[in-house]
């Protein structure tokens, strides 16, 4: 990951947020000893949350009766916060991806609407998937026994990691991980291209 200390990232999160729920959010965060304060610019007003050395901000979109927390990609390295925006994306019906590393597996959680679409376990070639049925699916390389549509899904958020991590190893110039990262990612889009074919 980007950083040691970098638990959880949302990406591509929208949140449509009444003023009513925003307040009780703040709320529910100052009362577990986080302090909060608001940031402005032109377009956006940023939720600043603060605790102990650790500063996050929320970036929202200025609406009248509502405001819309949307970003493309927001690190979050407290575990509480974290928490809580992730309840705020269940309970307001909000969209977003949700990728939590651990010291095993990396937990990749994809939200539609509030309910949870897919999660997947990634953890070396194997992979565990949850559709949002509860049930869970196993799968190893290219097992056909989930519908094509669904392991397209599930290698576009593999994609997505591999994309990440390559970034991350270009800018500490990590010549090793950059090939080995650049060997995954062709083997994930020769792969992605077969299954384009049974869509």
């Amino acid at each position: 990951m980007r950083n040691s200390f970098i638990d959880v990232e949302f990406s591509d999160i929208y949140i449509k947020l009444s003023k009513a729920s925003l307040h009780q959010f703040i709320k529910r965060m100052m009362n577990q000893h986080y302090s909060l304060y608001w940031r402005y610019d032109a377009k956006t007003i940023y939720l600043m949350i603060e605790r102990d050395e650790s500063v996050h901000e929320l970036p929202f979109l200025r609406n009248t009766e509502f405001l819309t927390l949307s970003a493309e990609s927001i690190y979050i390295y407290d575990e509480g916060l974290a928490s809580a925006l992730e309840s705020l994306l269940q309970h307001e019906k909000g969209n977003g991806i949700v990728k939590r590393s651990t010291d095993g597996p990396l937990y990749i959680t994809s939200y539609q609407s509030g309910d949870i679409e897919s999660m997947i376990e990634i953890d070396g070639s194997e992979k565990v998937m949850m559709n949002q049925n509860g049930s869970m699916i196993q799968y190893k390389g290219n097992d056909k026994s989930l519908n094509a549509k669904t392991i397209y899904n599930v290698m576009n958020l593999e994609i997505d990691y591999v994309l990440m991590e390559l970034h991350e190893a270009l800018e500490s110039s990590d010549e090793s991980m950059v090939e080995t990262h650049k060997r995954k990612l062709r083997r994930l889009l020769s792969r992605r291209e077969q299954v384009e074919q049974l869509l």
